[in-house]
């Protein structure tokens, strides 16, 4: 059962949340993520933070994973009426 406190968290929130839960589920360091997100009037970039050994891990086969992370925010993105994009980065 969902907590009081996720039914008022913004949609970018939830959206962060997923982006977070699922790369963990596909990385070996999933405690170094960071998902941050940067909006600008109707659209929002995901920026998402590995560990530099992580980063073969999404990039890795084509860079399947990252294209589709993409897909899976740009579609949600247009459920909700905006741009939405999945930028991975790596920890400096």
């Amino acid at each position: 059962m969902p907590r009081y406190d996720q039914w008022h968290m913004s949609d970018d929130t939830h959206v962060r949340e997923l982006l977070l839960r699922t790369v963990q589920l596909v990385t070996s360091h999933p405690k170094a993520i960071v998902v941050e997100f940067d909006r600008e009037a109707d659209s929002v970039a995901f920026i998402v933070s590995v560990d530099p050994h992580d980063m073969a891990d999404l990039g890795g086969n084509d860079g399947r994973i990252a294209h589709s992370l993409n897909i899976l925010v740009g579609g949600i993105g247009r459920k909700l009426g905006q741009s939405m994009s999945v930028e991975i980065d790596c920890h400096r």
